[in-house]
């Protein structure tokens, strides 16, 4: 999918439920050791295509190329293999990875059978590959694309991100998605533990030409301006 993408890195971060590799991509790099690192998420629910076509086309696009020497952007393009072939929210142990994470909320009651959280918090594999990559990088800030309705979620000090973002995309933008999302990305990484975290609900159903012509300006914009800024809040 990416043959001519001349990353800096690419590691195999290791094997999902089905034994698909989770792919980690590092597509520039900071002018030194102090540079920000970003991080971009795709595929944490294989059925909102939406959100990991937005990522794969930025990286196929390049337009990424700008931050070379300014910040050093991490992609997992898709964090759930496994459900992304099947079409399918959860991985394939039937959980949902974006309620299984060790948040202080988790909890293992299954609200509905898509939000299952599992039995036991940070109990899959792709969400132990995806925190190691977190606590490894500690990304000023991180970007995970979604389908839903449309908003910019954030969660931790990233109201200014999300503000820059939405003057690209005109989304509406919020710290609270609607109802209890325990065990989610923004928790455990916006929440608790600082990084500043933005979930992009891009509108279920769009066009993958208005996604690009949506989205690609912000996405940009908002990693600039991460690199650029630490003060996010």
């Amino acid at each position: 999918m990416f043959e001519n993408i001349q990353a800096h890195i690419y590691e195999q971060l290791g094997p999902s439920v089905e034994g698909r590799p989770i792919e980690l991509f590092q597509l520039t790099r900071g002018a030194d050791e102090s540079a920000p690192n970003l991080l971009l998420i795709g595929g944490v629910h294989g059925d909102e295509p939406e959100g990991f076509f937005l990522i794969e086309e930025f990286v196929k696009q390049s337009l990424w190329r700008d931050l070379e020497g300014v910040a050093s952007l991490w992609v997992i393009p898709r964090l759930n293999p496994d459900g992304c072939a099947a079409d399918r929210r959860v991985n394939s142990n039937g959980v949902d990875l974006n309620r299984n994470l060790p948040t202080k909320d988790w909890t293992s009651e299954v609200a509905k059978e898509r939000y299952n959280p599992g039995t036991v918090a940070g109990s899959e594999p792709e969400n132990k590959i995806l925190m190691q990559v977190i606590e490894r990088l500690k990304p000023r800030a991180i970007v995970t694309a979604h389908s839903w309705n449309p908003m910019i979620n954030y969660n931790g000090p990233a109201k200014k991100l999300a503000e820059v973002m939405a003057e690209h995309n005109k989304y509406i933008i919020t710290d609270d998605i609607g109802y209890p999302t325990p065990g989610s990305l923004g928790t455990w990484a916006g929440w608790e533990r600082g990084f500043p975290t933005i979930t992009l609900e891009i509108e279920r159903g769009t066009t993958p030409e208005t996604i690009w012509t949506v989205h690609k300006n912000g996405l940009l914009a908002g990693l600039h301006f991460a690199a650029l800024n630490e003060d996010m809040a």
